[in-house]
């Protein structure tokens, strides 16, 4: 069957919207064969059309050329709402080559009343998004709101799918992350055939914003493969360098970007080759480079890159501060973006500058300037894996605070490490209402791994579900909306003394300087810095002593093994205790300690030097010391879960100590309690710790699901295997069940580091129950309840005092 012209054309502009370059170009030629000489109007909109192909396959100014003489033609021809058509397409062609001022004053000046409705949907479309990019946001959500309702009244679902996602990108250019997240994903929820690449790469940067660089970088793989155009595949490349500069591979950064300024060259996109530029020059940061690319940029207005490049220049600059004076007002423009990580970025050069210049009284204000940004742009994320991931922006502000701190001595250190940890310590928010779609979601996600049989024939295809159920209950979680808490104080120095004082302990607060752990002590005496050794030596000690505790967890006592299993944990133990607890052990009374990432799977009470000693691990010394409770007759509560031989020996030894409620739910038992004790089979998802669970009776709970829940219980205990782990984000940022639980508002968590034995673990529970309710703290209770085996040692006590009196 012969098709019309029209129809080419019709199959032709949905092929272009897929991005099928190559074969929208056939259907364009072929409807322009086809066209009768009566059909003037379909004529010129064919080489309207056309005008995207030349573009995609040789630039910008030949696919003008086309357009002007296209909207030339039609005015001759009496055709104005044809010309107009053409200054849309124009416009649209000119935001894509990078040039948005220039595509913005072609389009805000044309009357979209004079053109049909379906011509006057595109021109709010592509209007709408070009005004986001120059941040007249007001302007650019009137246009996409028309557009997404014309593209319903017209039925055009592609068009109304590309509107509410564009309102999507004006969220995140606000800088409202969750929000953005939300209506991106609620987007991409919509049933609409058609390429996603683009979409995809926008959410891809709303995800490296938010400091999800590895889940960005996979996102734009995916948009990568479906981008046959050189330009739009540029374009996702040059944001995969983006993505390999922020997890730290700096030679496939610049590999990538080199690739794509060569394309943008060749095409003649001058304002997306600085952009590939600017990327090449934060893998190679070099003093002339910035200056160059600067002078380029601000030569051709776009002070975008041209901000960016003069950063750079003040980081890379040395030694003569004079040579770079004139960045200074470029760099200052940017650490008032909007977007956080341009903001931290131009406050880090900024700090930098004063601090080569010999300020450091005014780099330690820039950095208090860039610390209040990123703990602000934190504390407003419901989503604990929003706000630990969004640190990574953080990192290079507080390396810099930290190195400023250390030549002013231990007290100013602790303090430096306490500002940048502060967003994650324990703050109780809540959201606002309960969020039916993440409920939903979680019960799909039981559902499917209840029904996972590893053996079926449908195995393969049963993963998959149960890992597109796990992504829709993240991306939920993400979007999730909070009710804000207060700012954080921290707390300073002479504070957390005098607390540590008061309480008898030594706080130690760990940090990572290069390969060396360094303990930082307050307490009785001097403030004073303790070498604890090699990070990387202390790293491979705690992971073979979390692999021997497994092991012996695992292991039947009468096993031909378990004397090989038990004198190499003790081994294993000796020496991770000489090289981190050696150093600790004189010191006085009980010890808190914060620890740095390599230190957080360290399973204090099972080292030789501190077995029996009491020990708090605390996400930071200002939680610990602002967050301690005595409760009067608790009210305490247990649940179980199946596949426990030692369950219901476990839950009478509790009510041997504590009259218990019957609270069946652990979300009840949370809000509605103060003490719940747990024991269950448990799992630390190291990959995706946000997924880490309790199998409880109705099957597993997600720490996700305890995000901004109603919180009561001050103590929580976790007899579970190993989810007192936690996986850390940059800025020595946790996540996992305890950490989560501690960040929706627990005062104190007992939970293992490593799997326990089931008989030693209630055995362990019983003793520490007992000590509990005669009135001794959490920490000593625990110490007591454990001293007799070194697997006991895995329980640890984290968060802050706790104590009951009845």
């Amino acid at each position: 069957m012969t098709r019309s012209a029209q129809q080419l054309y019709d199959s032709a502009r949905a092929t272009l919207a897929e991005h099928r370059t190559a074969e929208g170009a056939a259907l364009l030629a072929r409807a322009a064969a086809a066209c009768d000489a009566s059909e003037v109007e379909l004529a010129l909109r064919i080489r309207i059309s056309s005008a995207w192909v030349t573009f995609e396959e040789r630039g910008t100014s030949p696919a003008l050329e086309e357009l002007r003489a296209a909207a030339a033609e039609a005015l001759a021809q009496g055709l104005p709402q044809i010309a107009c058509a053409a200054d849309v397409q124009a416009g649209t062609l000119l935001a894509r080559a990078g040039d948005r001022p220039a595509a913005w004053r072609a389009l805000a000046g044309l009357d979209e009343d004079f053109l049909p409705p379906p011509d006057r949907m595109r021109l709010l479309l592509n209007r709408g998004t070009i005004a986001s990019e120059l941040q007249r946001f007001e302007e650019a959500a009137a246009d996409l709101t028309s557009a997404a309702a014309l593209a319903d009244e017209l039925g055009v679902a592609p068009v109304s799918f590309m509107a509410r996602h564009n309102l999507g990108w004006i969220r995140f250019l606000r800088g409202d992350l969750p929000a953005a997240l939300r209506h991106m994903h609620d987007a991409d929820a919509l049933s609409v055939t058609l390429d996603r690449s683009v979409a995809r790469q926008d959410r891809a940067r709303a995800l490296m914003e938010a400091g999800l660089v590895s889940e960005a970088y996979d996102l734009l793989l995916l948009a990568r493969a479906g981008q046959p155009g050189a330009q739009q595949a540029s374009e996702v490349d040059l944001d995969l360098a983006r993505c390999a500069l922020l997890l730290g591979r700096s030679d496939e950064a610049l590999t990538r970007s080199r690739a794509a300024a060569q394309v943008f060259r060749r095409r003649g996109e001058p304002g997306w080759h600085r952009r590939a530029v600017l990327c090449q020059l934060m893998s190679r940061p070099r003093l002339s480079a910035a200056r160059a690319l600067w002078e380029a940029a601000s030569a051709d207005g776009d002070r975008f890159v041209a901000a960016q490049a003069a950063a750079a220049g003040l980081r890379a600059a040395s030694g003569r501060p004079a040579e770079v004076a004139d960045l200074i007002p470029d760099v200052a423009w940017l650490s008032r973006s909007p977007v956080v990580s341009l903001r931290l970025a131009g406050l880090v050069a900024l700090a930098t500058a004063a601090s080569r210049r010999g300020d450091d009284e005014e780099a330690r204000r820039v950095l208090r300037r860039a610390n209040a940004t990123l703990v602000h742009a934190q504390l407003g994320l419901a989503s604990l894996d929003l706000r630990t991931a969004t640190a990574l922006h953080g990192e290079a502000a507080a390396a810099l605070d930290l190195e400023l701190a250390d030549s002013r001595g231990p007290s100013a250190v602790v303090e430096a490490a306490e500002r940048w940890r502060a967003a994650t310590r324990p703050t109780p928010r809540l959201r606002v209402g309960p969020d039916q779609r993440v409920q939903e979601a979680a019960s799909e996600l039981r559902r499917l791994r209840a029904a996972f049989d590893p053996g079926a024939a449908d195995a393969e295809e049963a993963a998959r579900a149960v890992v597109g159920a796990e992504r829709e209950l993240r991306a939920l979680t993400w979007g999730a909306v909070t009710k804000p808490p207060p700012t954080v104080v921290v707390l300073r120095s002479a504070t957390l003394r005098s607390a540590a004082e008061e309480q008898g302990c030594s706080l130690v607060v760990t940090l990572r300087w290069g390969d060396e752990l360094r303990a930082v002590v307050l307490g009785d005496g001097p403030d004073r810095t303790i070498s604890l050794g090699s990070a990387e030596l202390a790293a491979e000690l705690v992971e073979a002593a979390r692999a021997d505790l497994t092991a012996r967890a695992n292991m039947h006592p009468a096993h031909p093994l378990a004397g090989a299993v038990a004198a190499s944990l003790a081994a294993r133990l000796a020496a991770l205790g000489d090289l981190v607890a050696a150093p600790l052990a004189d010191l006085p009374g009980q010890l808190v300690v914060v620890p740095t990432r390599v230190l957080s799977g360290v399973p204090w009470l099972a080292l030789p030097q501190l077995r029996g000693r009491a020990v708090t691990v605390a996400p930071t010394a200002s939680s610990w010391a602002s967050s301690g409770r005595v409760v009067h007759r608790p009210r305490v509560s247990v649940l179980t879960g199946p596949g426990l031989p030692f369950a219901a020996e476990e839950r009478q030894s509790v009510a041997g100590c504590w009259p218990l409620v019957q609270t069946p739910d652990l979300s009840d038992a949370l809000a509605g309690d103060d003490l719940v004790h747990v024991a269950a089979h448990g799992e630390h998802r190291g990959d995706n710790p946000q997924f880490s669970s309790l199998l409880l009776a109705g099957g597993p709970v997600f720490a996700h699901e305890l995000e901004g829940l109603e919180m009561r219980a001050s103590h929580v205990v976790l007899s579970a295997c190993e989810v007192g782990r936690a996986t850390h984000r940059p800025g020595d940022q946790p996540l996992g069940l305890t950490a989560t639980l501690l960040s929706a508002g627990a005062s104190c968590v007992v939970a293992p580091v490593a799997p326990i034995g089931d008989q030693l673990a209630a055995a362990v529970m019983a003793a520490y129950h007992a000590e509990l309710c005669g009135g001794v703290d959490a920490a000593t209770a625990l110490a007591r309840a454990t001293v007799g085996d070194a697997s006991a040692g895995a329980f640890v006590c984290f968060g802050a005092p706790w104590r009951a009196t009845v």
